[in-house]
């Protein structure tokens, strides 16, 4: 069998990804954003609102910082752009969104986790890929389920291949078996992937032990902006995209959506759209994400239900339902019970799911380090 190996090209991520980032979150100058202007700490309250008299009841009195842990351009930002608009609205504050890709989500996740908890940094990270990420790279230092506070949910989506139109179109490639047929054949060889040590990683690695997709080389990048944009481009001749992401992709001219590799139905979106469970097991387990609003922990009760309310308003409004039917990404609204009942106990579900598809975390990171 052909030897594959982790190549870099531009805008990739190496297999450096697979670490721990335990005390990395505060090595950039000048990242302090709103939380850290020292407001709050000159009259916070025991319980971490900020006292304005009020007890905290008037917030916010300030700008928010949204952090996204992926590049612009991916499904997790696109999301964000779309409701943050419709949620300042009810907060009467402007909210800026705030990209910090990097390790498969794990470097913005890690960098929210050392934020005050004063609910104007917030952040969504995605259930079970966040999970799977924090567990497979074996991290010290924070955890991703203790050190935040859920306080919503606002959609649902996963991961969708891509392939290149003018590559699709040289070799007849229009579904899963003739992407699968063309890497086995060699008339292809790069495939593209959403960061080093990642789910999308994992996927990677079961499409081609269990799905037969002898791609040549895996390229990791960071985030389904920049694995697009690869694809787009020629870089790689397929790899991953959300389906919320394959739907910038496909308004390019320059890459269409071949297979779903969820559970979810996208018929609505792509009629036609082969489906991963055709060829094998279902990857829902690893594939479908649920965008969840966190906050760091600590974050007082009535702040939380402040913020939940928003992420409500702008679920249901108007923009946003419109850009949910034209586009058929999927929103739908959790509170703060809710979130917090999808938020904790994923990595213990998740490492009985990795045992059971791949023999365990420890085979994993032998294969991902080949």
């Amino acid at each position: 069998m052909q030897r594959r190996n982790f190549i870099r090209t531009t805008g990739a991520v190496g297999t450096a990804g697979i670490v721990g980032l335990a005390g990395c979150a505060d090595d950039e100058p000048g990242d302090e954003g709103p939380a850290d202007d020292g407001a709050a700490d000159d009259g916070a309250t025991d319980d971490g609102a900020t006292d304005d008299g009020n007890g905290g009841d008037d917030f916010p009195t300030d700008d928010l910082t949204w952090m996204v842990p992926w590049s612009e351009g991916g499904g997790t930002d696109t999301y964000a752009r779309q409701v943050a608009v419709p949620m300042e609205e009810p907060l009467g504050q402007s909210i800026t969104i705030d990209n910090r890709p990097g390790a498969g989500s794990l470097a913005g996740s890690e960098w929210l986790s050392t934020r005050d908890p004063d609910g104007y940094t917030f952040g969504t990270i995605n259930s079970a890929g966040a999970h799977f990420t924090w567990r497979a790279n074996e991290v010290e230092g924070w955890h991703i389920e203790e050190d935040f506070d859920p306080f919503a949910y606002s959609g649902v989506f996963g991961y969708t291949l891509i392939v290149n139109n003018d590559v699709a179109d040289e070799y007849g490639i229009d579904d899963y078996g003739s992407l699968r047929d063309a890497y086995q054949d060699g008339d292809i060889e790069n495939f593209g992937y959403q960061g080093a040590g990642s789910d999308s990683h994992l996927t990677t690695l079961l499409l081609r032990d269990n799905y037969g997709l002898e791609y040549g080389n895996e390229v990791p990048y960071d985030g389904g902006g920049p694995t697009m944009e690869a694809v787009i481009s020629g870089e790689v001749a397929a790899g991953f995209a959300t389906n919320t992401s394959a739907v910038n992709a496909e308004e390019s001219g320059e890459a269409s959506a071949i297979v779903n590799l969820m559970d979810i139905d996208l018929t609505g979106t792509w009629p036609e759209i082969d489906r991963i469970d055709n060829y094998g097991d279902s990857l829902g387990w690893i594939t479908e994400f649920t965008l969840t609003q966190l906050a760091p922990a600590g974050t007082p009760d009535h702040i939380k239900e402040t913020l939940s309310d928003a992420v409500e308003h702008a679920v249901e409004s108007d923009s946003v339902q419109q850009w949910s039917e034209d586009t058929g990404n999927i929103v739908q609204y959790g509170d703060v019970q809710e979130s917090e009942d999808l938020w904790y106990g994923i990595v213990e579900q998740m490492e009985a799911e990795v045992d059971a598809a791949i023999g365990g975390f420890d085979e994993f990171l032998a294969l991902a380090q080949e």
